[in-house]
């Protein structure tokens, strides 16, 4: 378990997946779920090779058939630190045999996690070091704790989104895989969304376009988080259908789960960053706090 602070936050990640498990103000609040077995034991993974699901969690590349659990492996990897100071510290985890069984590219990522007054900067680097292509999908899956504030409720709490959005969520079949022809839900000109956990029975909202660059998840005295994700190109909203979870994840994506009907090319997955050698890349969000 590692630690970073400055006067206005402090912010706790553990070696393995480079987890955020921790993020609270100096009044004490905390702001990540905490995890629990009952409902999820989660708070903060990182979504790479692929976010969500692989068809039959089947992959063909070059030929061969590899097999990818949920939202990849890197979630369940052991970082190394690369750097550390007070209010910043980064991790560094490679390729080893046990990821080339099931995703046979060599990839160097590197996590960055640093404070800034009252906002931390959640920021991935991916690093082609290889002479060969890189190709990959990576998203983030922070949970945050709903309500965040005593003798409150989940459905005090609205999502602000900065633009209108008018998009289809597609429907999510029973293996995880999603169906852009059938909408689970629809919304135009969305700016609000007051939360219900009814909203989930579909299981998780994706906005396969979205516009905003910018949510608010606010309470009725419009406190708590702001969140910025410029670079990302789908947004999904998630709490584990039918458990009234104490929480919601805001998730920020380049790449979704495998289309229903897909034919298992890794190569034609939707969003795929493709990087050649020596090529980077990289991306971030931000959690901002308002108290």
């Amino acid at each position: 378990m590692y630690s970073i602070k400055n006067d206005y936050l402090s912010a706790e990640i553990k070696a393995i997946g480079a987890e955020l498990i921790s993020l609270k103000s100096k009044k004490g609040v905390e702001y990540i779920w905490g995890r629990d077995l009952r409902y999820w034991n989660g708070s903060a993974p990182i979504l790479f090779p692929i976010v969500g699901n692989l068809r039959d969690k089947k992959a063909i590349i070059n030929g061969k058939v590899y097999l990818m659990n949920i939202h990849g492996f890197l979630r369940d990897l052991h970082f190394e630190v690369l750097h550390q100071k007070e209010d910043e510290i980064s991790f560094v985890n490679t390729y080893s045999k046990e990821t080339l069984a099931m995703y046979p590219f060599k990839y160097k990522v590197i996590i960055t996690y640093a404070l800034k007054q009252n906002l931390l900067r959640t920021k991935y680097y991916i690093i082609n070091e290889y002479e060969e292509l890189l190709p990959f999908n990576i998203g983030g899956h922070p949970a945050f704790n709903c309500p965040i504030y005593p003798g409150e409720s989940f459905n005090d709490y609205t999502i602000h989104f900065e633009s209108e959005e008018t998009f289809s969520s597609p429907r999510i079949e029973r293996n995880g895989t999603l169906n852009f022809d059938i909408a689970a839900c629809s919304y135009q000109n969305l700016k609000e969304l007051q939360l219900d956990y009814s909203l989930f029975d579909i299981d998780t909202i994706i906005i396969p376009r979205v516009r905003s660059k910018k949510i608010g998840l606010l309470n009725k005295n419009n406190k708590g988080i702001y969140f910025y994700f410029p670079q990302f190109i789908t947004f999904a909203i998630w709490s584990p259908p039918g458990k009234k979870a104490p929480f919601v994840c805001l998730e920020p994506w380049i790449g979704h789960g495998d289309r229903y009907n897909t034919d298992y090319d890794f190569m034609k997955k939707d969003n795929l960053i493709k990087l050649k050698t020596l090529e980077e890349f990289s991306v971030h969000y931000d959690i901002e706090i308002k108290e």
